[in-house]
């Protein structure tokens, strides 16, 4: 049995700088795990935590530890410098 899943990933923030040739208008399709988490995908791509300050899945708010549907689209949001 097949329980991959397909999810979108956007990164805003300067966050694409860890994903080659990231495309900012259709974001980064992946292929998980039924049982996969943010934080579980962000590990993998080399994403550092510490980074992260805003996560959203479908416009709602959420954590590292959300564990991803079939077809969510995932904002992952980081400061931009400033000061």
């Amino acid at each position: 049995m097949n329980d991959d899943m397909l999810v979108t990933l956007k990164l805003y923030g300067g966050l694409d700088k860890y994903i080659k040739d990231y495309d900012h208008e259709k974001g980064l399709s992946l292929k998980v795990n039924s049982n996969e988490t943010i934080g579980g995908i962000l590990k993998k791509l080399g994403i550092p935590k510490h980074r992260i300050t805003l996560i959203r899945v479908d416009d709602k708010i959420t954590d590292l530890d959300y564990t991803v549907k079939n077809n969510d689209l995932i904002r992952i949001f980081s400061h931009i410098g400033g000061g």
